[in-house]
């Protein structure tokens, strides 16, 4: 991770030296995501715990400076995270099933992420990113509900990393709105973690219990989103 963030750097520090011109940008910007948390244990469970979508979004500021067609950016976003499951719960003695009831159930994690990010962009307005992001978790909060109306929810953020670091691909473009310093954007970005979350099973325990799971698995996080916003231009061109 380190390694790519100084390769970052260094790319944008030798486009400055030889860049002729240069454009800097700021952008409001927001998306909507669809969101997972994967985890080997609860792949291997079977039908008692199953993915199912889960839906998260991002707020925030971002700046860009562009040297030439090269330029680095720096973003601030909120937002949530959501890994939702659905499956059977069965109450068992021994080999015999007593009871089975179907549930839904989701962690919602509520973060913050700075992405640091490599860009190129065209005369067209096209553009393309790639970068690291680190993630703060500031909460996490699980909620399952039974087939038939039972509910269940807590606090779960004991059991979460509290940062996590991803990587981010992303592409778009900006529309210019005439002669105006403003253009709207307009984009798809994706995320996959590189390190443990931690956190909790579709039924609400604990990954890391040695009990009902003798081989830890990582947790990983993923989304796929639409990004949309405004962004101010000025500097040199």
């Amino acid at each position: 991770m380190k390694k790519t963030v100084l390769l970052l750097l260094a790319l944008a520090t030798g486009t400055i030296a030889t860049a002729q011109d240069h454009k800097f940008e700021v952008h409001a910007k927001g998306s909507g995501n669809s969101t997972w948390l994967f985890n080997n244990n609860i792949s291997n469970t079977g039908d008692q715990q199953d993915y199912a979508p889960g839906w998260g979004f991002n707020y925030g500021l971002g700046f860009v400076a562009y040297f030439g067609k090269v330029g680095v950016g720096i973003e601030g976003l909120m937002g949530s995270h959501t890994g939702a499951y659905q499956g059977t719960y069965r109450v068992s003695f021994g080999n015999t099933v007593i009871s089975e009831t179907d549930y839904n159930s989701n962690i919602k994690l509520n973060t913050v992420q700075v992405p640091l990010l490599f860009k190129v962009r065209s005369e067209t307005g096209f553009y393309f990113e790639l970068g690291p992001q680190f993630n703060l978790i500031q909460s996490a909060k699980y909620t399952r509900t039974m087939d038939g109306g039972n509910k269940a929810s807590g606090d779960a953020s004991s059991y979460y990393n509290k940062n996590y670091f991803s990587g981010v691909m992303g592409l778009g473009f900006g529309i210019n709105l005439g002669k105006a310093p403003i253009a709207i954007l307009a984009g798809l970005r994706l995320q996959y973690s590189f390190t443990d979350l931690k956190g909790v099973d579709a039924i609400g325990t604990d990954l890391s219990n040695t009990t009902a799971y003798p081989k830890y698995e990582k947790t990983s996080a993923a989304s796929a989103g639409l990004m949309l916003g405004a962004i101010y231009k000025f500097g040199n061109n």
